[in-house]
């Protein structure tokens, strides 16, 4: 009987059909078993993502950023985009970034291939890799765990925690953060991808949410606490909503990442705050670490949609308020440049507020002060994120 020659169409559906069975079978899941795979697949996988983390050179670091701390000069591949309609975010992506940050690190103060100074390790391998001119934490053991170190490690009342992550392909369950009680023990647990789900796990509570487009690439994770509410978000959606998980007190977060292809991390942002708003302006002056920026540049990213929504209901509210919008960044970069970065960050956040949200231009002014008016010190990252801020003042 004769038989065709298969195509290359053909061939390379078969390959991708058997390299995807060989990665379910690698990692089954939460809770399952970790299996190593000592196949060429897998090697093939992990021999790419060292083309693209070794023996690369740092970024450009002259430009002041406000989008985490990279200082690469390139503007991170996030999904959400930059310069997208901040009006069309949905309403459900309410996430606003702490204002008293606890601990900034993208990992640019750690030597190539050691591992981090402000973690604790306490499972598997990790160490400090580059791609795309950034750092990043990578795990490069197929389950691991990390934990920061603070000086008081327990959550406070109110806290955020944020952090983008690069995925080399589709994988499941390569993220997880937890928070921890006194016994080490698991209070909670959300988990991303789960296929591609966000799970979010309390107790009896399971909570599943299918999470659009591919799970490969670059994301960003960010979790608000109010008490015993928890927020999770990916991107700019809203995952999972916890009006009261069970169990605890958390003593600590723990960060878990366990893949076979070493996925990374990085721009981790933990900070206390942002406590739920009564009267954004009751004391006059609104300062504010939500509005977002592409790196380098006057664009306004849309996860500043929370923020910028808050400023829209109050003026809307107070028809006879006007006000000054001041842009504020950290030193790096040289004065002159910082200081005209900062004036045109405040002219787009007042642009973006009269065509995307109709309030009238002339309420208005703007101004920028660079780095002159710091709030923290610049010499470490958890004070530069600090000084990098947007301000609202009633004039």
């Amino acid at each position: 009987m004769f038989c065709p020659r298969p195509t290359r169409a053909t061939l390379f559906a078969l390959i991708t059909l058997l390299a995807g069975l060989l990665a379910v079978s690698a990692h089954a899941g939460i809770g399952g078993s970790i299996k190593k795979l000592g196949d060429k697949a897998t090697k093939t996988a992990e021999d790419a993502v060292d083309k693209t983390t070794d023996g690369t050179t740092s970024g450009d670091k002259s430009g002041s950023t406000d989008k985490g701390e990279n200082k690469s000069g390139a503007t991170p591949a996030t999904s959400s985009g930059s310069g997208g309609k901040v009006s069309s975010v949905s309403t459900k992506f309410d996430y606003v970034p702490g204002d008293h940050v606890l601990l900034f690190d993208d990992f640019t103060q750690d030597e190539l291939g050691e591992f981090p100074a402000k973690w604790r390790l306490l499972q598997g391998n990790f160490e400090t890799a580059e791609k795309g001119g950034e750092r990043w934490l990578r795990c490069t053991s197929p389950d691991g765990r990390v934990r920061m170190k603070l000086d008081s490690p327990a959550p406070p009342e109110f806290w955020t925690l944020e952090f983008d992550v690069d995925c080399l392909e589709p994988m499941s369950s390569a993220y997880a953060v937890r928070g921890m009680d006194a016994s080490d023990r698991t209070v909670w647990e959300t988990c991303w991808p789960v296929g591609h789900d966000l799970v979010f796990r309390n107790g009896s509570l399971n909570s599943t949410v299918t999470t659009p487009g591919e799970n490969a690439g670059r994301h960003h994770l960010m979790i608000m606490a109010r008490g015993k509410s928890l927020k999770v978000y990916l991107d700019n959606e809203r995952d999972a909503n916890v009006p009261e998980y069970t169990g605890g007190p958390v003593t600590d977060l723990e960060f878990r990442l366990w893949a076979s292809t070493k996925p990374m991390l990085t721009n981790v942002r933990y900070a206390e705050g942002c406590r739920p708003p009564k009267d954004m302006l009751a004391e006059g002056k609104l300062v504010t670490y939500g509005i977002r920026f592409a790196t380098g540049s006057d664009v306004v990213l849309p996860e500043s949609a929370p923020v910028l929504r808050q400023v829209s209901a109050y003026m809307v509210a107070n028809p006879a308020v006007k006000l000054q919008i001041t842009g504020h960044t950290d030193n790096v970069g040289s004065a002159a440049s910082n200081l005209d970065l900062s004036k045109r960050r405040a002219a787009s956040v007042a642009k973006v507020l009269s065509e995307q949200f109709a309030i009238a231009a002339d309420r208005f002014t703007t101004d920028g002060k660079g780095d002159t008016q710091t709030v923290a010190s610049n010499a470490k990252p958890e004070g530069r994120a600090m000084n990098r801020r947007v301000e609202f003042a009633k004039l």
